[in-house]
């Protein structure tokens, strides 16, 4: 995540957006109108957006359409995919198979692989599941170049898994030494499903069901089905490249993969921040630290465990951008002030517009931090 910077306070039909606007029950048709401003400046066709308070209450606004033919107005309550945020859900599952013994953190990759396939994977018995959760491993992305696409384009419903994809990343040379630097790659993240499949002799839908949908109460979040719920927001992407948005929504580019496949609500991914973050219900206070504190530098910020930590004008803030085929996603938690935002839209910004979250921060915490 990139360090957010105070740019300009955000305007809405001349009025300065104050502090109070993002509680104020009485203001909040200001906050539906930031929504509507935001996807009409990025072009996408809808969008929700969602703050978490420090006691829990929350604040949902939603605008733009869910479906464009017949058209369908956005709702608080559509689902969409949230793409890479899946990896924090995948790194909490990780972390408490290990903090239960199951496994260790410095366990080589190719311990937890099949026999045939283990020295077939780039870096598999130097690199270990540490190494995958901080994007360090230097095992190749398996989409790189475009041939899981075509899979995708040949076998649109295929319900790929996560142990299928291993094919892809076999007999390909490392990028570099296991442990050595942050580059990010989603093979990571498919191996890491691998792994907490075969220790929990289970499927990924059921392990994330049980370990963090159903004690955070996320009843409206699973990974992605077909067909398709009707409550899901139907996705828009370029997906001929033709310059034109078409609904992509029925291309599975990975329902049930540990990199990306989650499909939820503002609403349920504000209760994920606070349940990880706030409540202490997924993870322990030393697991915690380590997922946030053990990173790499990666760009602007650094890496940790499924998520970027940073420094914002108003301190600390960590979380990630996610993007599936038609879907993109913003999630920021706020440590110092116990505050999340999350902003979910089914497309990606065909303009040149600051991130969503950026532009509400004036208007959240006031000046910033001197």
């Amino acid at each position: 995540m990139v360090r957010i910077g105070c740019l300009v306070l955000v305007m809405m039909a001349g009025m300065l957006v104050a502090p109070v606007l993002l509680r104020a029950q009485g203001n909040a048709d200001l906050l539906q109108s930031y929504v509507s401003s935001y996807i009409r400046q990025a072009g996408l066709p809808g969008a929700v957006i969602g703050i978490s308070y420090p006691d829990g209450g929350m604040r949902l606004a939603s605008g733009g359409l869910a479906k464009a033919a017949p058209k369908q107005p956005m709702r608080d309550d559509h689902l969409f995919y949230i793409g890479s945020l899946t990896k924090m859900m995948t790194s909490v599952v990780i972390l408490q198979l290990a903090a239960e013994g199951w496994l260790d953190l410095s366990d080589p990759v190719a311990k937890w692989l099949p026999p045939d396939v283990g020295p077939r994977i780039a870096n598999g018995h130097s690199a270990t599941i540490r190494d995958l959760l901080r994007n360090a491993s230097g095992i190749p992305d398996y989409l790189d170049g475009d041939f899981f696409f075509e899979l995708v384009g040949s076998d649109p419903q295929h319900g790929w898994r996560n142990a299928e994809l291993l094919p892809l990343i076999m007999d390909r040379d490392p990028h570099f030494r296991a442990g050595t630097r942050y580059a990010n790659s989603n093979s990571n993240y498919i191996l890491l499903g691998v792994i907490l499949e075969h220790v929990e002799q289970d499927d990924i839908e059921q392990i994330f069901a049980k370990r963090i949908f159903e004690p955070l109460a996320m009843r409206d979040t699973s990974f992605g089905i077909f067909p398709r719920p009707a409550r899901l927001a139907r996705g828009y992407d370029d997906g001929n490249g033709d310059g034109q948005l078409e609904d992509v929504s029925e291309f599975d580019v990975g329902d049930r993969l540990a990199d990306g496949g989650v499909v939820s609500t503002a609403a349920d991914m504000l209760r994920f921040a606070r349940g990880l973050f706030a409540d202490g219900k997924l993870l322990g206070p030393n697991a915690l630290k380590r997922m946030t504190e053990d990173t790499l530098l990666a760009g602007d910020g650094s890496y940790g465990y499924g998520l970027m930590t940073g420094e914002s004008d108003w301190g600390s803030v960590w979380g990630y951008d996610g993007v599936y085929f038609g879907y993109s996603a913003e999630f920021s938690w706020f440590p110092d002030q116990k505050t999340a935002i999350v902003f979910l839209s089914n497309g990606r910004a065909l303009n040149d517009v600051p991130r969503a979250t950026q532009q509400l921060l004036p208007g959240l915490f006031g000046a910033p931090q001197q």
